[in-house]
């Protein structure tokens, strides 16, 4: 009779991560460890310096500002500034005025009297109407033309002429006084509207 051992020793399998693979997983972890909190001590010691800096560069501005404060002097109003400043507006306004006076005298020695008197001339009927007062003032800007005529269609006609000249161009008379004198003559008084303007300015 033949004797069979059924008995057999099982063994148990182990499952998860062997030992050395733990060991290395720790290391890593420590190796992590370490870079992290190298990384964090480098930073803190930049944080340092630059808190160093910024406290070195206040302190250096307080300085300066100590010492700006101590060598500021407070500025004092002379009291001759208020006198000059009224002078010189007085003298501005002087030559203000002068100015304006040289350049009316510019304009009246520019404007003249030869051209509208040479207009007065060649526009002049040939008989039967005569001037006998010519006044022209401010360079010929303000006139008044008196005279005497024969026919009253001369004293119209005239002045059309005179229009139509260059230094007459655009000029209206506002002033027109005919009248018929003892001598059965037409007595005309003639001013430019620019002297009736300023005439009633005045």
């Amino acid at each position: 009779m033949q004797n069979l051992n059924l008995f057999q020793v099982e063994r148990t399998q182990q499952s998860g991560p062997q030992r050395a693979q733990m060991l290395l997983g720790l290391g890593l972890l420590l190796l992590l460890c370490l870079g992290h909190a190298s990384w964090l001590a480098w930073q803190l010691h930049q944080g340092a310096q630059r808190l160093a800096q910024v406290q070195a560069q206040a302190q250096q501005e307080e300085a300066d500002l100590a010492t700006a404060r101590g060598s500021f002097v407070e500025p004092t109003l002379d009291e001759r500034l208020p006198e000059e400043l009224t002078a010189r507006e007085r003298d501005n306004r002087e030559l203000q005025r002068l100015i304006a006076y040289l350049q009316l005298l510019g304009s009246q020695r520019s404007a003249g009297f030869v051209a509208p008197l040479t207009a007065l001339t060649e526009q002049h009927p040939q008989s039967g109407l005569w001037l006998s007062g010519i006044s022209l003032r401010e360079g010929g800007r303000q006139i008044r033309l008196q005279g005497r005529s024969q026919d009253q269609e001369l004293l119209p006609q005239y002045l059309q002429r005179l229009g139509q000249s260059a230094v007459f161009s655009g000029r209206e008379f506002a002033r027109f006084d005919v009248q018929r004198g003892d001598d059965q003559l037409l007595h005309f008084d003639l001013s430019s509207q620019l002297k009736d303007k300023e005439a009633g300015n005045e």
